[in-house]
């Protein structure tokens, strides 16, 4: 097939991550696959060398010309489907339908409330979470939308791996006797670092040696708030900033128990990402979390906002040795279970061809309209109807 992935984003994150690994499995399986986003996009870099075409676009949804650009491009390229992420992407992908009858997928990474989802042709979503969000809040018809898991690294944990586990504590300040947590992403308020250091004064009473890394990009109004909380509570030794890493099987392999606490979560890449690595987790209540953390198997659910809670789990965890084994050991073991990446590919491939079948299904269904009526017709658009080639 011949497939456009459509991405707004300029940074890096779940979604942007998540839309990479998609597209790089599509190019392996021999589709024809282009990339539609920013010029200097974090994502422009890693495709670039790839067998990806990567076409730049301002994504302008005012003036038009950004919108019939990429019309009249997908039109003259015989583009099959158009797949969209991120909340600028999806309203890009909407307004092309003003010009171009091409089915749009789009990907719901997040769950916010927004009218237009409705209007796509069909909606992945991350989580059963969200996809019970779509179709109550934002009116999404249960037969266009489905859960499809996301692709997560399944790095086998190689013969040195105690090497580097060595390696890149020492390269970050932890001794192989340090009790490592992590938690993992974006430093902003919904990942509720703050929360974790309110309960790290009693973590630290059970366990001693306890240390927190923090790793991930940084939102300097957020990260004031935080450095404050370190220094009123005197951790600045066991609490550490760590830039955006791109190796995390490595830091997963690097841990001894993951974190993630935030206050809402559509999904959560780093739960199943820690538990790929035998790593146990301890996460909040709250979004798609309860989806992959089994509570009491592969580490503990705490309920949202409550430090002592979060602190008593991660305490059990720490200072039993073979609790901890034991979930890491069950949290492969769902891992497996749930992430089946080759599935996920296959899954979207069947969705585009079901899309594309659909959407012809219903063009040849409408009556044919007066050339002034049509949508390729509107004023200022200057495109003729699209015709599909199979």
């Amino acid at each position: 097939m011949k497939i456009v992935q459509l991405m707004s984003g300029i940074g890096v994150n779940g979604a942007i991550i998540q839309c990479l690994r998609l597209t790089e499995a599509l190019a392996r399986r021999g589709h024809d696959i282009t990339f539609i986003g920013r010029d200097g996009s974090w994502i422009q870099r890693q495709l670039a060398g790839t067998n990806v075409q990567f076409k730049t676009s301002d994504l302008r949804r005012w003036p038009l010309d950004d919108l019939r650009s990429v019309a009249q491009w997908l039109e003259d390229e015989d583009v099959d489907v158009l797949h969209t992420h991120n909340t600028s992407g999806q309203l890009f992908g909407v307004l092309l339908r003003l010009f171009t009858r091409i089915p749009i997928v789009a990907t719901a990474h997040h769950n916010k409330i927004h009218a237009y989802w409705a209007l796509k042709d069909f909606v992945v979503a991350n989580s059963e979470h969200t996809r019970k969000i779509e179709i109550n809040w934002n009116r999404v018809r249960p037969c266009n939308i489905e859960t499809v898991r996301a692709l997560i690294d399944h790095a086998p944990i190689p013969p040195n791996a105690q090497q580097l586990r060595a390696a890149w504590r020492a390269e970050h300040g932890f001794s192989d006797d340090d009790k490592l947590i992590a938690i993992v992403g974006d430093v902003c308020p919904r990942k509720n670092h703050l929360l974790l250091l309110k309960a790290l004064p009693e973590v630290l009473r059970q366990v001693p040696n306890a240390k927190v890394a923090v790793i991930g990009n940084r939102c300097p109004t957020y990260m004031l708030k935080v450095q404050a909380d370190i220094d009123r509570l005197g951790v600045q030794q066991q609490f550490r900033m760590i830039d955006f890493q791109t190796d995390i099987p490595n830091v997963m392999r690097a841990i001894d128990l993951l974190v993630a606490c935030p206050t809402k979560e559509p999904f959560g890449l780093t739960p199943p990402e820690a538990m790929a690595a035998f790593k146990p987790v301890v996460a909040t209540r709250v979004g798609g979390l309860v989806e992959s953390v089994a509570d009491g198997e592969t580490g503990y659910l705490v309920p949202s906002n409550n430090a002592p809670a979060l602190a008593n789990a991660i305490g059990k965890i720490l200072s039993q040795d073979d609790l901890a084994e034991q979930m890491g050991m069950a949290g492969r073991a769902r891992f497996l279970e749930m992430f089946d990446n080759d599935r996920n590919v296959e899954r979207h491939e069947e969705i585009y061809y079901e899309v594309v079948r659909r959407v012809l299904r219903r063009e040849a269904r409408k009556p044919s309209l007066p050339v002034a009526s049509r949508p390729n017709s509107l004023p200022g658009a200057g495109l003729p109807p699209m015709v599909y080639h199979r």
